[in-house]
């Protein structure tokens, strides 16, 4: 990848001298920093911009390590068979007109896939912006030369976009607001060769990036990418577009109707310790707060607020509630060395409201500010400080300098909200940059991304275990041809046989053909039992009015029986279960996605599961770590720490059986889908009630 990132030569093949065409922008853009040579090619000039023009490739004697393609589509594959001819490993493809607009660009797409596969050039687009590398003046764009000209706000952020215009539009914001600067932006389009995993392998070892920021629509090779995410030593922040969910109405499960691709990949992104962001803004923040703490800081999010404004500081504790984070609880030291700075009628409690004690040493050469986070900050029980701020004429201004050196003194993050007149606090914001103070105009975005630093992964050392080997289970001949030959759901009963034999607690059941042996089975269970009707088909056996809950006695269950085969009309059997006791209901499935490949799920189960849809993903195979993490990321952590004298879930069961739901995903390719719902929570464990497994 270094031809796309480091060439030593350049030429663009469609460059002009019309100022108003991408063409002529490459150029300028190039002799704005690019240190090697730079090779137009059009065979209507001599020259460009002050540089020799050539009317071919071959024309040019020396070699080349990069192409740039700015050309109508129709002559893009022609200009790639001139580079493949040249013997240039790499070509940026910054033309549109592909598979974006229809098929016959999607004509063009494939043949330009099948002539990259036939030769082995790497092909980066198209339909892209290319790539900007601000730290070394590297810009192989057609963006507006003038952004360029005006130098960029250097950092170390890199930005991967699937847009072109977002990236673009990312570097001008990034321009005027003056609020982060970049490594990187690379805007990578349609990704027919070159792709996300290609570019995060990069810069997962540039030395010029310490974060790294996605704005993606589609994932490809997904597993590639989940597991570069997982052994990334530096944050990343992934923002998706296109999460509106689509074909529930088709789904043949309650797994499938759930999952949408949404929720699936912000699940295994989760897992693989990959921060979400909800827009654009909020990613560019989280970035540029991420870059300032690359690695979590200490503690667990213990946080001391200084506010110049009791109602200011109120409204911060609100929003740390609704984050990981919450509000510190100060040591006695802590508040009596406050109460020095502060009249006798305020207490010095958290939040702290500032501007009593601002009032009350107006007269004393007293920094109220530094003093009261020196204490805060030395306090053991404060693993970060909220500062808000207020500026305008009259007011001290903030000492970012000072502020600085005591949080590094400190190792404790200090992030400020500052309010005021607009062009101090434009310019409070550009100074925060090189301070690495990060700082916001929004309190909320302040919570938030402090809240994103504390929920990295603690260090590289911590990265997840890697799964266990798993033996294949010994399974009954006719259960292997089912799962050879079979397609569609699979009933209960053989569903839950398979389950049951790769080690998944199920609940004791028979099948009965008759009403003899439907009294037989029953006596030897016991009372209460389940009766279900078991048709082909019948995944939803309740809404068929197949599902019959508290059996008390063998006659209730004569007459049960006659009523089921009445409503199967002869075409299935019936189920006899144990009836199990347990007032928490999950479900957990599996769902094999396309990019990803099996990916397991937990949720709120019942009949209510479609209702709630409180469901967390994780790609399998499972580690004991993954598997505990995905059952610690579910939200009714209240049903299982105990509702309502209920005992605890026991969490290790639960996540040994989450591991083999992934494993029996992973030992048959076949399997498309698992449905346990619901899963019953016993003092014992959980065990699967009712279960489908669809295969392809």
């Amino acid at each position: 990848m270094d031809f796309f990132f480091k060439p030593r030569s350049v030429a663009v093949i469609g460059a002009t001298t019309n100022p108003l065409k991408g063409g002529n922008a490459i150029v300028k853009n190039l002799l704005c920093g690019f240190p090697g040579e730079i090779y137009p090619v059009n065979p209507k000039y001599t020259e460009i911009e002050g540089i020799k023009c050539y009317p071919s490739l071959q024309a040019i004697s020396a070699s080349v390590d990069l192409a740039i393609v700015f050309v109508p589509a129709r002559q893009v594959i022609a200009a790639v068979e001139e580079c493949i001819i040249k013997k240039i490993p790499g070509a940026m493809i910054e033309s549109g007109g592909f598979a974006e607009t229809g098929s016959e660009g999607q004509v063009l797409q494939k043949k330009l896939i099948e002539l990259a596969g036939r030769s082995g050039i790497r092909l980066w687009g198209p339909n892209c912006m290319g790539l900007v590398d601000a730290v070394n003046s590297n810009i192989f764009s057609f963006m507006a030369p003038v952004i360029a000209q005006k130098g960029f706000i250097t950092g170390s952020v890199s930005l991967v976009v699937q847009s072109g215009m977002m990236s673009a539009s990312l570097l001008v914001d990034i321009m005027s607001n003056g609020i982060m600067g970049i490594s990187k932006a690379c805007s990578i389009g349609n990704k027919i060769d070159v792709n996300e995993s290609d570019v995060l392998e990069y810069l997962v070892s540039d030395p010029d990036t310490r974060v790294i920021g996605f704005y993606l629509e589609a994932i490809s090779s997904g597993r590639r990418f989940i597991d570069l995410c997982r052994r990334s030593s530096k944050p990343i922040v992934i923002l998706q577009g296109g999460k509106s969910p689509k074909g529930a109405e088709a789904a043949m499960s309650h797994t499938a109707s759930l999952a949408s691709n949404h929720r699936v990949l912000a699940g295994v992104l989760a897992q693989a310790g990959v921060i979400e962001a909800n827009d654009i803004k909020q990613m560019m923040d989280i970035c540029r707060s991420l870059a300032v703490y690359p690695q979590r800081p200490e503690g667990t999010g213990r946080v001391a607020i200084l506010s110049f404004s009791g109602g200011a500081g109120i409204i911060a504790s609100d929003f740390i509630d609704q984050t990981h984070l919450s509000v510190a609880s100060l040591s006695d030291q802590s508040q009596n060395a406050l109460q020095e700075l502060f009249p006798a009628w305020m207490p010095a409690t958290n939040p702290v409201d500032i501007w009593p004690a601002i009032e009350k040493n107006m007269g004393a050469n007293i920094d109220v500010y530094k003093e009261c986070l020196r204490i805060v900050l030395a306090d053991p029980g404060v693993d970060a400080v909220l500062q808000l701020s207020f500026t305008r004429e009259g007011v001290r201004p903030l000492d970012l300098a000072g502020i600085s050196a005591q949080s590094r003194q400190a190792g404790k993050p200090v992030f400020i909200w500052l309010l005021g007149e607009r062009d101090r606090l434009f310019h409070s914001q550009k100074e925060s940059i090189s301070m690495g103070v990060p700082l916001f105009s929004e309190l909320y975005r302040a919570v938030e991304c402090l809240d994103a630093v504390f929920q990295q992964r603690p260090s590289i050392s911590d990265l997840v275990s890697e799964p266990d080997n798993f033996p294949a289970a010994t399974l009954p001949p006719h259960l292997c041809r089912l799962l050879e030959s079979a397609h569609g759901p699979q009933d209960e009963y053989v569903s839950k046989q398979i389950l049951e034999l790769h080690g998944i607690p199920v609940v004791p059941e028979k099948i009965a053909d008759n009403v003899e042996e439907c009294l037989r089975a029953a006596d030897d269970m016991g009372y209460p039992l389940v009766m279900k009707g078991i048709v082909p088909g019948g995944i939803h056996k309740t809404e068929m009015g197949l599902v019959h809950v508290g059996i008390p006695d063998r006659k209730t269950a004569a007459d049960m029986f006659a009523v089921l085969t009445e409503r199967m009309n002869g075409r299935g059997k019936v189920l006899l279960q144990r009836q199990v006791q347990g007032k928490v209901e999950l479900i957990a499935g599996l769902i094999r996605d396309p990019q990803l490949g099996p990916c397991v799920m937990l949720g709120i189960g019942g009949i209510m599961a479609e209702v709630f849809q409180e469901t967390v993903f994780a790609m399998a195979p499972l580690s004991r770590e993954d598997a505990l993490n995905l059952v610690g990321r579910f939200r009714g952590q209240k049903l299982l720490d105990g509702f309502r004298g209920t005992p605890p879930v026991d969490r290790e069961k639960l996540a040994c059986l989450m591991i083999a739901l992934g494993n029996v995903g992973l030992l048959h390719p076949r399997i498309r889908e698992i449905d346990i719902n619901p899963l019953i929570i016993t003092a014992a464990g959980a065990v699967a009630v009712d279960a489908t497994i669809v295969l392809a």
